[in-house]
């Protein structure tokens, strides 16, 4: 066993030791935004629960907005932990990408290195026509985190090519056509695709239509991918047991 797939091996049974689903390795050269004495990336990633998804189409979403805020607050000392692990125990560099920092880093509704990017370098995912990181086994209904770090790590196969083809459903699902089906393309930037600005603007009506009880969610929701994770072909299945 070489340096990299030990170092890989011991983090991730750490990480996985404090909570996260999924642990994923890439390097983030030629990545813009990534501070050159970072140059790999781990990301940790965490499920939502299924029956806060099954609320998404009713006006009382309090359970998925529960257990969003959860699934935030623990992926954030997830990466906090192990960042201090691979600092003291490992003996390397890490920074975790963590709420706090990312927000100073926040611009235009968007960080200057994307958990989805990271995700994508991993080799955990594609970007989807919704803009989200889609996950072969949970769809969009993974919550993510990254840290960044110089050790030596056996990195993923990087997924540069969506997975979605032709498939719009979460386009049509979107409530504000915030997605552009014409200019769509995975390898483009967001705003040439996903209007964001649109999208969490609605949001923000929502949760102060319902005082807090409700975001949006319907584009992950449609994916294919999440509905097979919910074990459903449909989302008229939710609606009908709700």
């Amino acid at each position: 066993m070489n340096i990299e797939e030990k170092n890989s091996m011991e983090i991730k049974e750490f990480l996985k030791s404090r909570g996260a689903e999924i642990v994923g390795f890439a390097s983030l050269e030629n990545i813009k935004n990534v501070p050159k004495e970072y140059p790999n990336s781990i990301l940790i990633g965490i499920p939502i629960e299924k029956e806060a998804l099954k609320t998404i189409y009713t006006d009382d979403q309090s359970l998925y907005v529960e257990n969003m805020k959860n699934v935030a607050l623990k992926l954030n000392d997830i990466v906090l932990e192990g960042e201090e692990y691979i600092k003291s125990n490992m003996n390397y560099n890490a920074l975790a990408m963590s709420r706090e920092r990312v927000a100073k880093d926040f611009k235009n509704l968007a960080s200057k290195i994307p958990h989805k990017t990271t995700g994508t370098r991993s080799g955990l995912g594609w970007i989807g026509r919704c803009a989200l990181l889609i996950s072969p086994k949970y769809g969009a209904a993974l919550r993510l985190s990254t840290i960044l770090t110089d050790m030596p790590i056996k990195v993923g196969t990087p997924i540069d090519d969506s997975k979605c083809d032709d498939c719009t459903d979460c386009q049509d699902a979107c409530p504000v056509d915030a997605i552009n089906e014409v200019k769509w393309n995975s390898k483009k930037e967001r705003d040439e695709y996903f209007d964001a600005e649109t999208c969490f603007e609605f949001i923000k009506k929502e949760m102060k239509r319902t005082n807090g009880k409700s975001l949006c969610a319907k584009c992950g929701l449609a994916c294919p991918y999440t509905k097979e994770y919910l074990g459903i072909k449909t989302e008229r299945e939710l609606i009908k047991d709700l």
